[in-house]
């Protein structure tokens, strides 16, 4: 038996409206359309992050992300790296849906504290962590923690900084530095989307003479990414 083929544009709009409201339904809409044309749908679709990440967010995004196993695969690689390092208190900034925490919690009896920006995305994080352990959700931005100095042993970003702005990127990366007490650990892609600015974390770090304890691709993994750990405490 053949596979059914998704129902039209005008009606998946039509069921987004119903569930959602006119503007998720417009969002959405101006998402699959303006494909073809990455600078026109950075101005209209990703003009605020924020607001994206809240529209797009949430059920929608967690059922997007957890049907590509090579995600999941990058999570569990990113987390088993982490832990690796032994830290005694990890902060995760822009945790979304928290997939990452998860496979930290997973790998490490570190206390977890992961912030997005999101209210739906950190919605669907506090339903997919539910019973998990050590683990505090808070809705802040990046570009501002609400954290003192050197609160956390190591502060870890997940496809967080390259989505923003060169301004809010570089203010994102001084807040991690400022929060962290030993380590900070980078999965950020490189690669240029509407919604992807792309960045090389190593090289900030390296401009600054702080020292890296590693930098490299993912192993097997299909996207441009970069990971990299900077060691806050030789700097």
């Amino acid at each position: 038996m053949g596979q059914l083929e998704p129902p039209p544009l005008v009606v998946r709009a039509w069921k987004a409206w119903r569930d959602r409201g006119g503007k998720y339904a417009w969002h959405k809409a101006m998402r699959k359309t303006l494909g073809r044309w990455p600078g026109v749908k950075r101005r209209v679709v990703y003009a605020d992050p924020r607001e994206y990440w809240t529209l797009r967010g949430g059920h929608d995004y967690f059922r997007e992300q957890e049907g590509q196993l090579a995600r999941t695969h990058r999570a569990e690689w990113v987390a088993r790296r982490i832990s690796h390092y032994q830290p005694e208190s990890i902060l995760e900034v822009g945790c979304g849906y928290g997939k990452l925490v998860r496979c930290m919690r997973a790998q490490t009896g570190a206390p977890i504290v992961g912030v997005d920006f999101s209210p739906s995305q950190l919605g669907k994080a506090r339903d997919y962590l539910e019973g998990l352990n050590d683990i505090d959700l808070i809705l802040a931005s990046g570009v501002r923690l609400p954290f003192p100095d050197n609160a956390f042993d190591m502060v870890v970003t997940s496809a967080v900084i390259l989505h923003n702005e060169p301004e809010l990127a570089e203010a994102i990366r001084r807040e991690v530095v400022r929060v962290g007490r030993r380590f900070a650990a980078h999965n950020e892609d490189t690669d240029v989307t509407y919604n992807r600015y792309g960045y090389d974390t190593a090289a900030w770090y390296r401009d600054r003479g702080i020292p890296l304890a590693e930098v490299g691709p993912i192993p097997s993994d299909p996207y441009d990414s970069q990971f990299c750990v900077a060691e806050l405490w030789r700097a």
